[in-house]
């Protein structure tokens, strides 16, 4: 399949919105207690997505500098060392909504002291370009995001094809809102308070706990999700992968799409699901609400 592309720009012909493919962890722990597991995560994504690249470290005053051997162990070293919670950036040439984007928050303690904060969880947010995916497959990227899981104390975690970026207000996510559905519309980055709940329905579910016992197990999973095209793989720790078909499905409305697996699945994780507290663009919302039930009203 040849994705569609999402690519918008701004006046200033600067892109504020691009289609990627995402791979993203939520581990309601704190960093010092996940850091060697985020590490052996990111070696194994940086040796699987070979020839791509990570180029550029941008550090926490904005600029950016060249990743190379020493920076990477600087990088190591304060992962692993880090005790007040670390914040990751990693990027490829050419930046953009669109590219090769790596984001790491993990946070000092859990739950954090600030009632406001009680949901606020670290995440691992992997991004390639569409590119990705039409080249090496859909197998591949499969491989690759469950070689990823298989290091991380994930709670959830998704893989899916994206609405990257800061256009949600205007043609990108009005596009995508009404003939894409099956196109996850996401800020750059993991989002802070996801606590353990599930980030939407995508083509990859990673389910671990609570949620998964929360359902009943595999078991029961299997029993409510016997839908043709429906895959569940138990992974190691009491976890699995839930993926709907062979590959990441927009569903072109326009085509006669209708997405019956992920709403088979919606239906089972209703009361798991994430609700976004913070705007998305210039999303109004209702405009939010509605596009986080489209598989379920």
């Amino acid at each position: 399949m040849r994705y569609p592309r999402l690519r918008y720009f701004n006046q200033w012909d600067a892109q504020v919105a691009s289609e990627a493919l995402v791979i993203c962890f939520y581990m309601k722990q704190a960093h010092q207690r996940i850091a060697p597991a985020v590490m052996r995560a990111l070696d194994v994504f940086r040796e699987r997505i070979r020839p791509l690249a990570i180029d550029w470290y941008i550090a926490h005053d904005g600029y950016t500098y060249l990743l190379d051997d020493k920076r990477w162990d600087t990088v190591r070293k304060e992962m692993l060392e880090g005790d007040d919670g670390v914040g990751l950036r990693l990027s490829a040439t050419p930046e953009g909504p669109g590219g090769l984007y790596v984001e790491y928050r993990g946070l000092p303690t859990i739950p954090m002291p600030w009632p406001e904060r009680r949901h606020d969880t670290s995440g691992l947010y992997l991004r390639l370009p569409t590119e990705y995916l039409e080249e090496q497959g859909p197998t591949r990227v499969r491989e690759l995001a469950v070689a990823v899981a298989e290091e991380l104390p994930f709670n959830s975690g998704y893989a899916d094809l994206v609405l990257s970026g800061s256009g949600m207000e205007g043609e990108a996510a009005a596009l995508v809102s009404t003939r894409y559905p099956g196109i996850h519309m996401t800020r750059e980055g993991p989002c802070y308070d996801m606590d353990t709940h599930v980030d939407g329905v995508h083509w990859m579910n990673f389910l671990g706990q609570p949620v998964l016992g929360q359902l009943g197990g595999v078991a029961a999973l299997r029993e409510r999700l016997n839908l043709s095209g429906t895959s569940i793989q138990e992974l190691s720790g009491e976890r699995v992968l839930i993926t709907l078909g062979d590959e990441p499905n927009p569903g072109d409305v326009e085509a006669g799409e209708t997405l019956p697996l992920h709403r088979a699945l919606a239906r089972v994780l209703e009361p798991h699901l994430y609700r976004n507290s913070r705007p998305l663009g210039r999303m109004s919302p209702e405009d939010i609400r509605r596009w986080e039930r489209r598989f379920l009203d």
